[in-house]
Formats: C-alpha cells, structure tokens, sequence
C-alpha cells in the first residue's frame, strides 16, 4: 500500500509539473495529507483557490449491480488538459483510511469513558466481553466485519487496524464491543490450555477407575455370596456324610483330657459341671476366650445363651457397633454379640432353641437343627432351617415373610429387603429382618398388652396372634424370651 501510495503522489507531482494551467499560475502546488483529521486536498498556502481545478472520479460505472458507486471501477485524475487514469484500488486506500480514522475516534472515546468508570463495573463488564470473545474464538464462530475483509484482500496487512496511538486494541465494525489486548489474550490463552490439560487429566483418571470398577465388578456381593454358598453347601455336605458314618460306629469321648479349652457350654458338660452360670469359652483359638452364659439344667444342659428378655431393664434399641460387640448383663437380659454368635456357629454345627413365655402364664418354644450366622462381612447373615416345636415356625413365615437368609440391620444400618425404609429404625431392634418381619425377639419390651405400633417382643405364630390383625386391637406382650444354641451331636 505504501508503495502505491509513493507512486501515486509521483506521478501527481509530474503531471503538475509538466501540465500548464490554463489560468496561466506558476506555483500550482498540490499536497496530499494524510494526518488526524484524515485525508484532504490543500491549494495555495494562502488558502485561495487554486486556478486549475484536479478532479477525481470514478471512469465510467460500476462493474457489479449491488456494489458501491466506483468500488470496482478505476480512478481517472484530471489535470487540464492531461488526463491520468489511476488503479481501483485507489477508491480502496480511501475507503480504508476513512475508517482507521473512525474506529480510532471510536477507540479513543470507549477509552477515556472506560477510565472514568473507576474500576468495579467497568472491569467486569469487560472481562464478561473477553470471556465471550474467548468462547467465540475457541467455539470457531468469530466473523471478522466484512469491510475489514475487503481492506485486508485489497491491501497488504500493514492496515490491520492497529491505531495510533499504540495501544494495541482495534475495532470492527461494530463499534460496541471491544476485543481484548495481546497480553489478556495471551493470558486467558494460557489459562485455557492449562484447563484443557486438567481436563484431558480427568479424563485419564476417569479411564481408569470405570477400569478398576469393571474388574470390582467381579468381586460384588451377589457373586461373593454364590462363592461362600457353594462353599459352604460342599462343606456341609461333607459334614453330614461324616455325621451318618460316624454317628452310629464313634461314641462320644467323656474324658476330660482331650479338651484344652471348652469352646462352647457344652464342653463344660463333658467335664460334668451341670451348674448354670457364667463361664469362659474359646471357639477360636485366634480371636481370644470371652465369656458366656451357660443353661446347664434346661433339656439336658449344654446350651450357650445367646438372647435374654426377662424384665426390660436393658433397651434393645442400639447401634450396629453395640449389636456387633453384644451389650446387657449376662446374668440378666444382654445381646451376646453378633461377633461371639459367629464364632460359636462356625466351630461346630449348631441347633437354635427358643423359650417364649407370654404374662399369661402360656409357654411354647421352637426348635431349629440348622442355625448359623455369618461374619461381619457378610452383614451378619442368618441361617435358620429344620423347624420343630410348639410356637410355630414364624422365622420362616412364607416367602414374603421368610428371615432365613436375611441380613442383620439396625436402627442406624439398614441391611433389610423393605425398599422404602429401615425395618431397625422403624421397629426400634435390631434384627435379621425382611420386609419387615413375621418375628423380632429384640423389639421394646411392654409389660402389658399394648396399642399402635408393632414395635414390641413379637412372634407371628403365637397361639392369639389371629386377634393382633386390626391396629386398634391389643399387641401381645412377652414376659421372658430366651435363645440358646447347643452342639448339633451333643450327647447329655
């Protein structure tokens, strides 16, 4: 551009001097300025007017239908009696410096009301406009005004709109928005790639977790319990072929010498203690000695205790870590402990006895010959099978009211089949429920019949339970309730 410009004033300057006026003036002097106030043409220095008028102006019309007047048509200079015919893109140089000279008066305004807005809103308003600039550069939607985009085709890349006074920002067309500096682009360009790389680091870890959980995927608990039940069913198979080939050929050893430490109450009877009381017992050998209650005089001795009700003196309405530890006096009502009752039930093959006994004087019981509780990481899961007794069978109810194979829940642990709550904090135990339960020897203890919730000492198959039906009829209330277990091959 600078080079046509240099030759534009050129060959102006020769057809001055070579061309001679008509009005006879010898000092025609033709200056073309280009400063501040844009271009414009000067005569004498006195300021009168010159003799010999120059005009400029588009030959002919215009090429395209739609395009402005002498867009695309070349520039004739006349200087009588010369005529000088000038390149097209002469009407571009003018176009083009007419706007540098309003986008800089645009620029210089925005920026002295930009200072005078002290700091707060001003800055926020511009940093809202860099944002949206930056979304729009990232997002592939800038649009550079088309006026600029002629200048640039039509001129070489000088004219870019860089202002004179230095600053560095330029303005499209539309005069209301204001790009931002070279150093803020280069910031928030930084800050972008930063985020870019922290979100090309997520999605890395992202990778690799959804990797680690299909590999857990294999160890879930449905998968876990098939593996711990065939296991268990090939072990109890095994056990029950032993039990029919040993039962009727090996007698029971009642010599005290080969019992190191009684595991459970009933080898206290193999060295004839027949007095009910409170005794140490080892089942495991790794997890300690702890002590237990044992009833040496009830249906042939033997059994360790591991529940009992008698007057209400302890609440039964405790956490998990109590039910997983036992809480009570073993002399009076107590919980023996989720963790105690495992151990029992994994070192001999166990039957569950439970004595019911209502403020009516009536006592039933029910017999299980399969019970067995599983560990900690099992949710404490019950095993009940092979009912016998006169209280009826309501640990297995029917199949929506079954507990066999039911984890242990409480009110602060919900392990429970009811899937819109927590049968332990709903009936205040806790308990191997379903959804919810057909029984809950751990419920509160009422000294009388009572109303309203079933949140009492329950048993579904008790003698009287046909007129508990309605909400406003009485519950049944329980005087003593005991749970004891006892080696399956125990012999008195």
């Amino acid at each position: 551009m600078r080079t046509v410009v240099l030759c534009l004033c050129a060959t102006l300057l020769l057809a001055v001097t070579l061309v001679p006026c008509t009005s006879g003036a010898a000092d025609f002097n033709l200056h073309q300025r280009w400063d501040t106030r844009g271009p414009h043409t000067s005569g004498f220095e006195s300021g009168s007017p010159t003799s010999c008028p120059m005009k400029l102006r588009p030959l002919g019309q215009c090429g395209s239908s739609g395009a402005e007047d002498g867009e695309d048509c070349l520039y004739q200079v006349t200087l009588p009696p010369l005529t000088i015919q000038l390149p097209k893109q002469f009407r571009l140089l003018e176009k083009t410096m007419k706007e540098l000279q309003s986008l800089k008066e645009v620029v210089n305004k925005l920026k002295n009301g930009c200072q005078e807005c002290c700091g707060t809103r001003g800055r926020v308003d511009f940093e809202h406009q860099q944002a949206d600039q930056i979304q729009r550069d990232a997002e592939g939607e800038t649009k550079v005004d088309k006026k600029i985009q002629e200048v640039q085709v039509g001129s070489s890349q000088e004219e870019r709109g860089d202002t004179a006074d230095g600053t560095g920002l330029w303005q499209g067309s539309n005069f209301g928005k204001i790009t931002p500096s070279p150093a803020t682009m280069q910031e928030m360009q930084v800050k972008l790639n930063k985020m870019s790389a922290s979100l090309r680091n997520a999605r890395t870890q992202i990778s690799a977790l959804q990797g680690r959980l299909e590999g857990l995927n294999l160890l879930n608990m449905d998968n876990v319990q098939e593996v711990v039940d065939r296991r268990v069913e090939n072990i109890t198979g095994m056990v029950n072929k032993l039990s029919s080939t040993c039962t009727t050929e090996c007698a029971v050893q009642n010599t005290p010498q080969f019992i190191l430490a009684p595991r459970d109450c009933s080898d206290y009877n193999v060295l004839e203690v027949r007095k009910s009381g409170v005794y140490r017992v080892t089942p495991d050998a790794r997890n300690g000695t702890f002590e237990v209650f044992c009833d040496m005089e009830s249906y042939g001795g033997g059994w360790t205790v591991i529940q009992q009700r008698l007057d209400g003196s302890v609440s039964f309405n405790r956490t998990w870590a109590e039910y997983k530890k036992g809480f009570g006096n073993l002399r009076g009502e107590f919980w023996l402990g989720n963790d105690h009752i495992h151990l029992l039930t994994k070192a001999k093959d166990m039957v569950l006895r439970i004595e019911l006994e209502d403020f009516e004087g009536v006592r039933e019981y029910a017999k299980y010959d399969q019970f067995y509780v599983a560990n900690d990481f099992l949710l404490y899961r019950l095993s009940v099978s092979g009912f016998s007794g006169t209280a009826g069978n309501a640990l297995s109810f029917n199949k929506h009211f079954n507990h066999d194979q039911k984890f242990f829940s409480t009110p602060d642990r919900d392990n429970d089949m009811y899937p819109s709550g927590n049968c332990g904090a709903y009936y205040s135990s806790g308990w191997w429920f379903d959804a919810c339960m057909s029984a809950n020897l751990n419920g509160k203890y009422y000294h009388k019949r009572y109303k309203g919730v079933r949140n009492g000492i329950f048993w579904g198959t008790w003698h009287n339970m046909s007129t508990e039906y309605y909400p406003t009829n009485y519950r049944q209330a329980f005087k003593t309730v005991k749970m004891m277990i006892r080696p399956k091959n125990y012999a008195p």
